[in-house]
């Protein structure tokens, strides 16, 4: 067991290939901020910050400190919810995790993995971790893909800002997809059960997979796609404290993340209503669900810009752009490089003493 973990450090979370994903996602977002610095944000300067009111610093000192909290609290009242033993402490250091490797990692598919993968080593069943990450990312996409048709019926001014003309099949087909994928895990895993065995059977018979290997796999997929399934149903019919709290935390955690341009915009001397502020959040947040670029860089910068330009002055879009980003995602971001190599490290010794 303890080579097999040496062995799946080494390859999904090896050192080397996640700080050339983060020098990736460096490079690009730092070409897109100096092009929109010096293409549409001429003249402007970080220096801004220095001048907000006390109040203002303060407020954004607390709304990070809180937005990380909220972030972990998600996960944590998810995992009470399947009665999975653990503390709020080594959850929140998996914020960090998933804000680090999602931000290096195409569409944020890594981030939930890296989740999975630590919450096993704190002795989480991979049924129960998995069903856990899972159920917290749906529960914040589906909020943002069911708000944006609301949004946009009551912004008709925005269809021209959405890329392409078929903006609403593309949302209603993921959000059918969401919907369908809860549908089969819950009620239908057999129905997934025989097309996997089917697909790796076709494997078998094409010499493709070993017999000895084709039954290893089956198994141990089938074991934990029915340990999955019961902990997704069992969150549903779970402590309903711990189901209230779960969404609870999910819709603060995204008020707090928009929260955070209603904050420098008030200290850059803005006045403009946060419900107009959330509005723009989603679109943006949504357009970043769907960008192949690591942590979306460029693409929500880009979007971003575009979105805000309408409301604020030329020279004021690049410090926008950026304490949006650095309290948001750059903050979090220098904070889980430490908790990955300390976390990945003292695994490897682990590892070691174990062998």
């Amino acid at each position: 067991m303890a080579d097999k973990n040496k062995n799946f450090i080494g390859k999904y979370f090896n050192i080397k290939t996640s700080l050339l994903y983060f020098g990736l996602f460096l490079l690009i977002s730092a070409g897109t901020l100096y092009y929109i610095k010096n293409v549409f944000s001429q003249g402007s300067n970080l220096n801004i910050i220095f001048t907000f009111p006390d109040q203002i610093l303060m407020a954004l000192g607390g709304l990070l400190f809180s937005y990380f909290i909220i972030d972990g609290l998600r996960l944590y009242f998810v995992l009470k919810t399947l009665n999975a033993e653990i503390s709020f402490w080594n959850v929140y250091k998996l914020v960090f995790i998933n804000i680090f490797i999602s931000n290096i990692t195409p569409m944020a598919t890594g981030g939930g993995f890296a989740q999975i993968y630590f919450l096993q080593r704190k002795g989480i069943p991979l049924g129960k971790s998995s069903a856990a990450v899972l159920i917290r990312t749906l529960l914040s996409a589906s909020m943002l893909f069911l708000s944006v048709p609301l949004i946009v019926f009551r912004n008709q001014s925005m269809l021209n800002l959405l890329p392409g003309d078929y903006i609403f099949v593309y949302l209603a087909i993921f959000v059918g997809l969401y919907v369908l994928l809860f549908y089969f895990l819950i009620f239908k895993v057999r129905s997934i059960m025989k097309l996997i065995y089917k697909i790796f059977y076709f494997l078998k018979s094409k010499h493709l997979m070993s017999k000895k290997r084709f039954r290893k796999i089956i198994r141990y997929i089938f074991k934990h796609l029915e340990l999955f399934s019961e902990d997704l149903a069992f969150f549903i019919q779970g402590k309903k404290i711990f189901v209230f709290l779960t969404f609870f935390f999910t819709i603060m955690f995204l008020l707090a993340e928009f929260s955070f341009s209603y904050l420098i915009l008030k200290g850059m001397g803005y006045e403009i209503a946060f419900s107009r502020i959330l509005t723009l959040q989603v679109i943006v947040v949504f357009i970043m669900y769907f960008a192949p670029t690591p942590g979306a860089a460029g693409i929500a910068e880009g979007g971003y810009s575009l979105l805000f330009a309408r409301f604020v002055n030329q020279s004021d879009l690049f410090p926008l752009l950026f304490y949006w980003r650095f309290f948001t995602k750059y903050v979090g971001i220098f904070i889980g490089v430490f908790v990955f190599l300390y976390l990945i490290i003292r695994g490897g010794v682990e590892v070691e003493e174990q062998k």
